[in-house]
């Protein structure tokens, strides 16, 4: 298994990076900060790359919990905006019901846009933070959907689960845009525009067994009318069928980031 250094603390100096290994901004913006580290560390680790992994905050989100903690363990933008990295992550977040300029941190994300073109090499944004990027810089165009589209799915060879209240049409696409992965029902699932060496995914590989499950309930007791997901268990029980595809996805992705020219994520 490769190497992998989490830089926490990154504000205090505590963590010295690894020589040699890649490295990987991840800016998390899922509320429930702990459970997707762990999710994204999972994942990262199964790639058995080397890497440094930075998780990051912008600097104008308005946190609902434990906004000390995130606070001295990320670094904020602000300063890491003179570095370079091999790679950048961007998280979903629970916001895809509100307009883009209803949105805190949305004039950061943008910033974040234009920063990353100078400072790192290929980017990945998931869920709601693949539909933002794509949508304001022109890749393609979302719809917002009345219901929320939860489940597991399989297109084009690639499962993964949603949890999501847009799609993104497949006649949205700009010419020049890759769609990987769609179909008529799902949207175009996984993109890649060449031009931003950038990959948008709309689910979530990242995701562990019973993430899903948490959700449903979390909905539940909220009074939420949210939909049962799909394809997602098996006499009562989660299952994971994404695991295998998810590590493929990233470890294609990571291992790319020398030779971007020749090698293209999930190209058999």
């Amino acid at each position: 298994m490769g190497r992998m250094n989490i830089l926490t603390g990154y504000n205090q100096n505590t963590t010295t990076p690894q020589p040699g290994a890649l490295n990987v901004l991840i800016v998390n913006l899922m509320p429930k900060r702990a459970e997707t580290e762990h999710q994204l560390i999972s994942v990262f680790k199964r790639t058995h790359q080397n890497f440094n992994l930075t998780f990051a905050y912008l600097p104008h989100h308005h946190f609902q919990h434990y906004a000390a903690g995130v606070k001295q363990r990320y670094a904020s933008l602000t300063d890491v905006q003179d570095q370079q990295f091999d790679a950048l992550l961007v998280t979903g977040a629970p916001v895809d019901q509100k307009a883009f300029q209803e949105i805190d941190y949305w004039d950061d994300f943008q910033s974040l846009l234009a920063w990353r073109r100078h400072h790192v090499q290929t980017s990945l944004f998931l869920c709601w933070a693949a539909w933002a990027a794509g949508e304001r810089e022109h890749q393609f165009t979302g719809k917002r959907l009345d219901h929320k589209l939860c489940g597991v799915f399989t297109t084009d060879g690639v499962t993964m689960p949603h949890s999501r209240y847009f799609t993104i049409p497949l006649a949205s696409v700009e010419p020049g845009v890759r769609v990987l992965a769609g179909n008529d029902q799902l949207g175009a699932v996984v993109l890649h525009a060449p031009a931003l060496n950038s990959y948008y995914v709309m689910g979530h590989l990242e995701y562990s067994t019973n993430t899903l499950a948490l959700e449903e309930q979390r909905d539940q007791q909220a009074e939420k009318s949210t939909p049962h997901p799909q394809n997602y268990y098996h006499n009562g029980r989660p299952v994971n069928r994404w695991q295998a595809d998810a590590t493929r996805f990233f470890k294609q992705w990571l291992a790319s980031i020398p030779a971007q020219a020749s090698k293209k994520v999930l190209d058999k």
